[in-house]
């Protein structure tokens, strides 16, 4: 039988608030755009008070401008003595990286040759010592050689270059921790194999006269064309590089014009004062148009705080007066017959997950939960002959009947017609199928009155 009261949970009235989310957003949104334009309008309307205050400011606008004439001359002297002078150098510093990028690449052997078809001698050679590991170190580091050999390596190779550009073509690197390879581009692999082998004296022969006491010996000598990535990656970082010098000195030669035509449009004193004159009027509207944006914001704080309120005011006064069921929460506290199962509920709310959280319902896909649904019903049910009746419509039983096989039936509202009264007769128990948000209680009071008045057993309730 019913109670009295219907206990309310926490989590309820959480759910009650999400349920109303959208209207608390119109509501909070709505006010916060009233209180915004209040505030804007409370300090337009005081605008013509504020005109009149223009009139002694007026008066200070001269000494504003003369000062800012001064300002624009101290400005004109430091462009002329301090950015325009770092500006120059900048641009000399970018003209001579992109000449120097220039210089490299018309002049290194290295970068003229084809990465994917580059000739190269590569002699490797044993260390033999007891401490060969600090051995093979201690030659990988001879390169760059000294000024006598690169000479040498000029007369092999029958060129006049910088010892930077034949440095390029040589690398020592250990292997392993016992030998040593000496690698030596050239595309002529005659001239090459003879620079490397001449590399190898000298670096046997320095080795000899410094290094503790050891051997030397060639293991291999090879010389090819071969495929060389690292130059292919090089040169392209050196495009690259050139590329960007010239960009460089290009935005430099752009912002030292700039600097000169800044000068030279602001050389009419005259003019300058009298823009900045109407600067300083126009400055007094925009701080009266700042003060109306700062009163709006405010306002439109205020009301939005108070829109929010009063949405989740009607949030839950909805929820609590309205008389219409919420939760399974409800309906457990108030009736006596078991929950047979809960349906997914039709409507969709934002936050939906949340609400079925806060309310219980249980968890799965809408097909798991109706069919353990459907499936208590019919365990619930057993052999007796039971209908199903609904104080709100008969959409949710008859799509339960439907899903049981037709196992049971659905007859109309039995409060108010005769008819059904009559049909209610024939069966042993009665299962109520109440929706959330749309079933009044009392109406489902009455129908629980009713049932008992014809000595009909209530064989529980299904939620939608």
């Amino acid at each position: 039988m019913n109670k009295n009261e219907t206990e309310v949970r926490v989590s309820d009235l959480l759910a009650m608030l999400l349920k109303g989310a959208r209207v608390i957003l119109c509501v909070t949104l709505a006010l916060g755009l009233l209180g915004a334009a209040y505030g804007a309008y409370s300090v337009i309307r005081t605008q013509p008070q504020v005109a009149q205050g223009r009139v002694e400011a007026a008066e200070k606008d001269v000494e504003i401008a003369q000062g800012n004439v001064t300002g624009i001359q101290n400005a004109i002297t430091y462009r002329r003595e301090v950015l325009i002078p770092r500006a120059e150098q900048k641009v000399a510093r970018s003209e001579r990286l992109a000449l120097q990028m220039q210089e490299y690449m018309e002049n290194s052997i290295y970068y003229g040759m084809n990465p994917f078809h580059r000739g190269a001698a590569r002699l490797r050679f044993a260390v033999e010592a007891d401490a060969a590991a600090d051995l093979v170190g201690t030659y990988a580091q001879m390169c760059p050689f000294d000024v006598k050999t690169m000479e040498e390596i000029q007369k092999i190779l029958g060129i006049e270059a910088e010892p930077q550009y034949l440095e390029e073509l040589i690398s020592v690197s250990g292997v392993e921790g016992h030998f040593v390879e000496i690698c030596f581009c050239y595309d002529d692999l005659e001239l090459a194999e003879k620079a490397v082998r001449h590399l190898y004296e000298a670096m046997a022969a320095q080795g000899a006269e410094r290094l503790q006491p050891h051997t030397t010996r060639v293991l291999s000598v090879f010389t090819g064309y071969e495929v060389d990535w690292a130059m292919s990656e090089s040169h392209i970082a050196n495009e690259e590089s050139l590329t960007k010098a010239e960009q460089e000195l290009q935005d430099a030669i752009v912002s030292l014009m700039d600097l000169h035509n800044d000068i030279l449009g602001q050389t009419d004193l005259a003019n300058t004062a009298n823009s900045l004159y109407d600067a300083e009027k126009a400055l007094e509207n925009t701080r009266l148009n700042a003060n109306a944006v700062k009163r709006a914001k405010k306002y439109g704080v205020i009301g939005a705080v108070l829109g929010f309120i009063l949405g989740c005011g009607w949030a839950l006064a909805r929820g609590l007066f309205s008389g219409v069921i919420q939760n399974q929460s409800e309906v457990a506290s108030r009736y006596a017959f078991p929950l047979i199962g809960i349906l997914p509920r039709s409507r969709k709310y934002w936050f939906d997950g949340a609400i079925r959280k806060l309310e219980g319902d249980p968890e799965g896909s809408s097909e798991a939960v109706t069919q353990a649904t459907v499936q208590s019903l019919v365990s619930r049910a057993g052999d007796r002959k039971v209908c199903l009746v609904s104080a709100n419509s008969d959409a949710v039983p008859r799509k339960l009947v439907s899903l049981t096989g037709e196992r049971f039936q659905v007859i109309d509202n039995i409060i108010d017609s005769a008819e059904a009264v009559k049909e209610l007769a024939a069966f042993d128990g009665i299962v109520l199928v109440e929706e959330r948000g749309k079933s009044r209680m009392d109406l489902v009071d009455a129908e629980v009155l009713r049932a008992k008045a014809l000595n009909k057993e209530i064989i529980g309730i299904v939620l939608a």
